[in-house]
């Protein structure tokens, strides 16, 4: 395989000697050709070329044939033809020329040339500069992090630019790696503190950004609650005085650590959890957030041990809050109003319920039957209306084979 990669720079070096002895013709155009008084030049390299032929010749033989053709092509070449056509032939790759045989006439088409002058390439090559160094100039990601946690911080900063701050600081923490360094660079101390504040639209953005760094994340997670920022959080979804956006924005990252960090689960529900999503799931609560909360729910109740153990009465729980937060399920179903995706979720919920702890699940059904049935019906409705998407006819059917086995199981 050397052989022939090298035999090739050979062709390609003859190809460039043929160019040495050819003559510019009219027009533009180049006629590769051998003059009458070079014919012993032209043997010469023709030797020079069969030396290297062979298919068991060494490389270092390769590379003293090469030497020899260079030294030849120096020595018979005429500079100021080669000025020449250099200045004709630029444009030609080596390919074309690679390609062409003697006697073979290659027009150079204008177009294919640089369509750069020698100033235009300097410019560039300034621009480019430029370029490389603003990039170099840049800050590092952890220090613009830093950064902007001192705007969130800084009682100069406008309301405004704080907001763009922790937006930006959502952003940033979708990086898993610059997340898990949020503590030590001062930003979780400065999200933490923001969802502290009294100001909405600034609470609602940290608590996004705080999301973005907590999800799936259960080290930012275990360094929220151990910094006192579950507490806060819990604060913000169970105060009823609290804005529907704050509380939406909330119940996203307080949801994170409750899936995934046992000790932000075990404080949420023996701290009145089930109440708090009955409130979250009431009609007066914006359907976005209701899902929240009953998703919540749903994912909790499928971890092992998590329903008998934290939600239900016979384990501590609030058996009130839990057939006021039943109920609120059911009514959701029924309503008129919700979304067909809060519908689904809310039957997942009820399923996970009735599978956690039957005896006492059942018994709030029962108390809710015709809301069940109006739930079905509500169903059928949204089965007929999405005819035409089979994948969510699919999901709606298996939903409502469960809402049957719920009135079922009363």
């Amino acid at each position: 395989a050397t052989s022939e990669a090298l035999r090739g720079d050979v062709v390609a070096l003859s190809a460039l000697a043929c160019c040495a002895r050819a003559c510019v013709a009219e027009g533009g155009a180049m006629m590769m050709s051998t003059t009458s008084g070079e014919d012993d030049e032209a043997a010469a390299l023709d030797a020079l070329l069969a030396s290297s032929s062979g298919d068991d010749g060494s490389a270092s033989d390769v590379d003293a044939t090469l030497n020899a053709l260079f030294a030849w092509s120096i020595e018979n070449s005429d500079p100021e033809t080669l000025r020449a056509m250099a200045k004709r032939a630029e444009g030609i790759t080596m390919e074309a020329l690679e390609g062409a045989g003697a006697g073979t006439k290659m027009t150079i088409d204008a177009t294919a040339r640089s369509k750069y002058t020698h100033e235009d390439l300097l410019k560039k090559r300034k621009e480019i500069r430029e370029v490389l160094d603003a990039i170099a100039a840049q800050p590092s990601e952890a220090a613009m992090a830093k950064e902007l946690a001192e705007i969130v911080v800084s009682a100069e900063s406008s309301r405004e630019r704080k907001v763009d701050a922790l937006e930006a600081l959502y952003d940033a923490g979708s990086q898993i790696d610059l997340a898990n360094d949020f503590d030590k660079l001062g930003v979780l101390d400065a999200l933490l503190s923001a969802i502290g504040g009294v100001d909405d639209d600034v609470v609602s953005a940290a608590c996004r950004a705080l999301a973005s760094a907590a999800s799936n994340n259960v080290a930012v997670q275990s360094a929220v609650y151990d910094k006192g920022g579950f507490d806060t959080l819990m604060a913000l979804v169970s105060n009823a005085q609290m804005s529907v956006n704050v509380k939406h924005s909330a119940i996203m990252v307080l949801g994170m650590s409750v899936r995934t960090h046992e000790a932000s689960r075990v404080k949420f529900f023996t701290h009145g959890g089930v109440g708090t999503l009955r409130d979250l799931t009431s009609l007066d609560i914006p359907a976005k957030t209701r899902l929240r909360a009953l998703t919540l729910l749903a994912d909790v109740l499928t971890i092992d041990g998590a329903g008998k153990t934290l939600v239900f009465s016979s384990n501590g729980g609030d058996d009130e809050a839990m057939r006021g937060l039943i109920h609120a399920i059911a009514e959701n179903g029924a309503n008129a109003e919700t979304p067909a995706d809060v519908v689904s979720v809310g039957v997942d919920a009820l399923a996970a319920a009735l599978e956690a702890d039957s005896s006492s699940i059942r018994a709030h059904l029962r108390q809710d039957e015709h809301f069940i049935v109006k739930m079905i019906e509500r169903i059928d409705g949204f089965i007929a209306e999405a005819s035409n998407d089979d994948e969510w006819v699919a999901q709606l059917t298996a939903t409502r084979s469960t809402a049957t086995r719920l009135l079922l199981s009363r």
